[in-house]
């Protein structure tokens, strides 16, 4: 009995001594929840400089561009202006960049900047006032005015304006000289400055009425000597005539209905052939002609080449979509194209840039660059815009 009271006793002891071990451990914990959480160490970014050392708040810190030794600044937007950008041009002008751009305020103002100059405002956009010589956008791509459409309705405006019939015999009369006689004119193109032209004719073909409808022997014609004949079929078709950036030389697209293919010649006599496939394939980049006489392709089904004369001359890492944004060397394996944020070369090799607008190619004293504009926000709530050189 003795023994029975003395276990009920200890275990009575250890009931209260475990009660209160459990008290003290629920009043700690409660202590603790109230207190203030102590804030996390703070994270330092090591840039592999010793001794720098930073907190959080400064690794967010947004790095400061800051223009080198190739960038100048050439305009200020104020604060809320902005660019109206379908009446903006920038061109090659003179061997400089020149630019023409119109901005718009909070107010709906508009302002005229061409080339460091300011004038403004106006109650609506103003003509653009800078001349414009073929640029380098223009040139490299495949655009519409490149096309040939047959028929009364659509012939070639600039042809007819040079055209004359003179004994029965159709001429181009271009600064007091004759030119012809010719069967059908297809094309004609004009330099800047109006002193030399280039034409896609048409002269005799399998039948006289089919060649005085552009249907026959297709030629290459110029104000100089140049007579180059497109094909060996008396029954071609033109479809398209295109001049290279300094309009040294150009390129005619013809369909050899007879071998049902599609041949572009240069008029150095350089060639390419393709199917007829290829004219309804076409991904709108097509072929160029260089100031060398060399033909240029994208292929359609393959846009990361570029074909020179039909064979590959280089190739890059992304598909080419904008023949704008490819910037031809006369050596095409240096050749870059920039597309979102990145300059790709031909060799394999890349470089990132950020916030870049408008880039031109230009070759100035033998030297390849690329010219473009970058906006940088200001201190006034404003943005400067640089013009920045690329040297390739």
């Amino acid at each position: 009995m003795k023994k029975m009271i003395f276990l009920l006793l200890i275990s009575f002891v250890t009931m209260q001594n475990t009660e209160a071990q459990l008290l003290k451990k629920l009043k700690d914990k409660a202590q603790k929840a109230l207190e203030p959480k102590k804030p996390d160490p703070p994270v330092v970014e090591n840039n592999g400089n010793a001794g720098n050392e930073g907190n959080a708040s400064a690794s967010k810190i947004e790095k400061k561009w800051v223009p080198t030794s190739n960038c100048n600044l050439v305009f200020t937007l104020d604060a809320g202006e902005q660019f109206f950008y379908d009446e903006t041009e920038v061109v090659a002008k003179n061997n400089a960049m020149s630019y023409s751009f119109i901005v718009q305020n909070k107010k709906y103002e508009y302002f005229l900047i061409e080339d460091g100059v300011r004038t403004g405002p106006f109650k609506e956009a103003p003509s653009r006032k800078v001349d414009k010589p073929e640029t380098e956008e223009e040139s490299t791509s495949s655009n519409d005015d490149d096309k040939i459409s047959m028929g009364g309705d659509s012939k070639d405006p600039v042809a007819i304006q040079y055209s004359k019939t003179i004994n029965g015999k159709l001429y181009l009369v271009f600064n007091g000289k004759n030119y012809g006689p010719y069967d059908y004119i297809s094309k004609m193109k004009l330099s800047p400055d109006k002193k030399h032209f280039f034409a896609l004719v048409t002269i005799g073909g399998a039948n006289a009425m089919t060649a005085k409808m552009g249907m026959g022997n297709c030629f290459i014609v110029s104000d100089g000597t140049l007579k180059q004949k497109v094909g060996n079929d008396g029954n071609t078709i033109p479809v398209k005539f295109s001049i290279s950036n300094g309009f040294k030389q150009c390129m005619a697209t013809i369909m050899d209905q007879s071998a049902q293919k599609v041949l572009k010649v240069s008029s150095t006599g350089k060639s390419e052939e393709s199917s007829i496939a290829d004219l309804y394939t076409d991904n709108g980049l097509g072929s160029v002609v260089s100031d060398f006489g060399d033909i240029i392709t994208i292929p359609a089904q393959s846009p990361r080449q570029i074909l020179v004369n039909g064979e590959e001359a280089a190739s890059f890492k992304v598909p080419i979509k904008s023949m704008s944004r490819l910037f031809l060397l006369p050596d095409i394996k240096k050749s870059v194209y920039y597309e979102k944020g990145k300059f790709y070369r031909a060799d394999g090799t890349e470089e990132s840039v950020t916030d870049i607008l408008f880039p031109k190619l230009l070759i100035l004293n033998n030297e390849a660059a690329i010219y473009y504009y970058k906006v940088v926000k200001n201190e006034n709530a404003g943005k400067d815009v640089y013009l920045c050189k690329k040297t390739l």
